[in-house]
């Protein structure tokens, strides 16, 4: 194995003359199945491609694309693994103070709106090369968006970057045909997963409103991502002045081509060139992602429209040849800190219908009755990870979503399971908020009562004889959220857990998520209902800071609220003896 060239130093080793493709990236190159550039470059590799990446080329260089010269058939244009705009501005519209995808976790190795910059130094440089598109920040961006950093809506980021198409999602099969079909000379039209411009519209799709209406008009704009989402699976065309922007819907790749995915001969590590730790490899390096796809559907996350909502599940013989493979490392110290995903527990799950319906939530408004749940092939994984030699612990980092876990067959002994073996110190869980109206505007039902779940986490924790606890992740400044409803959150999440976590979360509206539509338009397109919305700065921060307002009074509840829990934790453990 070896890593994939950076340079011209590394072509000359190869025996290279020029490249097929160039990616190019604003994160640094990590060979890791987590990292999308590694991944899209070893299936190019896999397909008898030849290519180099230029990771974190600096945008004020015009000369800092031209390593490779031009590419045979194109460049390969990311941000990374987030949007450039959240990588560089807090949920305030502050400067951040580091960038964990880069070496020592620097911030401002990468431009904002890094997209549209690394595409304007290779139109400069390469005017006629074809530009592909891909990654969160193009993918989340394809159609016309409410920009929170601009406070308007923009365009389709394939007009402001002048590309020749957008692979949107994950893009594994459709990148390869893209490779094919340039280098057959043929047109990008057609193909499931991307977004293209067109003079002549496709005459079974699902038409949009007008760009220009939907830039200028709210309503146009509502329409038009009420036809969005309620038609997932179908073929959209927008007119865009003279032209139309056609919006092919995704397929779902199957187990078998997932596995092989994570079978390609990856390095494992960051590029030997970086000389500091890159803190994003840090946190991941001995983890394991073993489905991709997200069933909640919940509005303010991109995961439905990235990666889908259909779940697809590694087999257990990948994972547990990944987990070898990870013990093996000399540097290893026997903890595989993750089996996960988007919610941990969705690995195996599955659907009646195979994912065919226009739900965009298999949670909300109700439990779909076509979702067949199965925790147990989660917990069987875990286990079986945990007897790997040289493995002596195996734990959930990532998080699950506690409701669907209570709903499932089996749900205490589950629990317990999890509570015994596969936990390490916490268990992250993401209730969000409790206020119904919030809870409405962000897509979530409650499947299970929170302080129900605590309560039995606690009892199964205490008759463990284990120091675990259960992490809520909150969020402010959603739509939906007044001052009350944040004070009755705080005084809620404290009664249940007997603290307010530092972590919280202030809302941000990202792209072509549900809730950036509602925090534009104060109005949900699905349903038409109005939510109030918090947009001024500080009165963002006001409700952020009560949240996490901490008064005298406070630190004695929680620490009366302490002592009285571990009264009771002993009192349990004298119990369950």
């Amino acid at each position: 194995m070896a890593f994939l060239p950076i340079s011209q130093a590394d072509l000359t080793q190869r025996g290279w003359r020029d490249l097929d493709v160039v990616l190019v990236t604003g994160d640094a190159y990590i060979d890791h199945p987590a990292f999308g550039t590694a991944v899209i470059g070893r299936i190019l590799e896999h397909h008898g491609y030849r290519l180099g990446i230029i990771a974190m080329p600096d945008w004020r260089d015009p000369d800092s694309v031209k390593i490779f010269g031009k590419p045979r058939l194109f460049f390969g244009v990311t941000s990374g693994n987030i949007d450039s705009m959240l990588a560089r501005y807090t949920a305030f519209k502050r400067y951040r103070s580091d960038d964990p995808y880069v070496p020592g976790g620097q911030a401002g190795r990468k431009p904002e709106r890094a997209v549209l910059a690394y595409c304007n130094l290779i139109k400069a440089a390469y005017k006629d090369a074809p530009i592909v598109l891909g990654g969160i920040e193009a993918s989340m961006r394809r159609i016309a968006h409410y920009d929170f950093w601009s406070n308007r809506v923009r365009r389709s980021i394939i007009e402001d970057s002048r590309a020749d198409i957008i692979v949107y999602g994950m893009g594994e099969r459709a990148i390869v045909t893209i490779a094919e079909r340039l280098a057959r000379g043929q047109a990008l039209d057609g193909i499931p997963g991307t977004v293209t411009l067109s003079r002549t519209p496709q005459k079974d799709a699902v038409t949009l409103p007008a760009e220009e209406d939907v830039l200028t008009s709210p309503e146009a704009f509502l329409e038009c991502y009420r036809l969005f989402y309620r038609h997932q699976q179908q073929r959209f065309a927008q007119p865009i002045g003279k032209r139309f922007l056609l919006h092919e819907p995704s397929t779902v790749i199957s187990s078998t081509e997932l596995d092989a995915i994570y079978a390609l001969p990856y390095e494992r590590q960051p590029h030997p060139s970086y000389r500091d730790p890159i803190p994003a490899f840090e946190m991941i390096r001995n983890s394991v992602t073993a489905h991709r796809g997200c069933v909640s559907g919940c509005s303010f996350c991109s995961l439905g429209l990235h990666q889908g909502k259909a779940i697809v599940s590694r087999s257990p013989e990948s994972v547990l040849q990944e987990a070898q493979t990870i013990a093996a490392a000399p540097d290893f110290k026997g903890h595989i800190t993750d089996i996960g995903g988007p919610s941990a527990n969705m690995y195996g799950m599955d659907c009646a219908r195979d994912w065919n319906c226009h739900r965009e939530s298999c949670l909300f408004p109700s439990l779909c009755p076509n979702l067949q749940l199965n925790a147990a092939a989660w917990l069987g994984l875990l286990r079986r990870v945990s007897r790997v030699r040289g493995v002596s612990k195996a734990t959930i980092g990532s998080g699950i979503r506690y409701d669907l876990l209570m709903r499932d067959a089996n749900a205490e002994e589950l629990l317990k399971e999890l509570v015994c073996n596969h936990i390490s110190g916490q268990l992250k869980i993401a209730p969000e908020h409790t206020d119904p109206t919030t809870l409405r505007a962000m897509r979530k039902t409650g499947l299970f009562q929170l302080d129900e779940f605590v309560k039995l986490f606690r009892a199964l924790t205490a008759r463990q004889g284990k120091a675990q606890y259960p992490l809520p992740y909150v969020m402010s400044c959603h739509p939906g959220t007044s001052e009350h409803a944040i004070a009755a959150l705080r005084g809620e999440i404290f009664s249940i857990f007997g603290f307010v976590p530092e972590q919280i979360q202030a809302f941000i509206p990202l792209p072509m998520t549900l809730s950036s539509v509602i925090y534009y338009t104060g109005i949900d397109p699905l349903t038409g209902e109005h939510f109030e919305v918090t947009r001024d700065m500080s009165e963002r921060r006001k409700q952020h800071d009560l949240l996490l307002k901490r008064t005298n009074h406070g630190q004695k509840a929680g620490q009366e609220h302490a002592f009285h829990q571990k009264k009771r934790t002993q009192s349990e453990r004298k119990k369950s003896r």
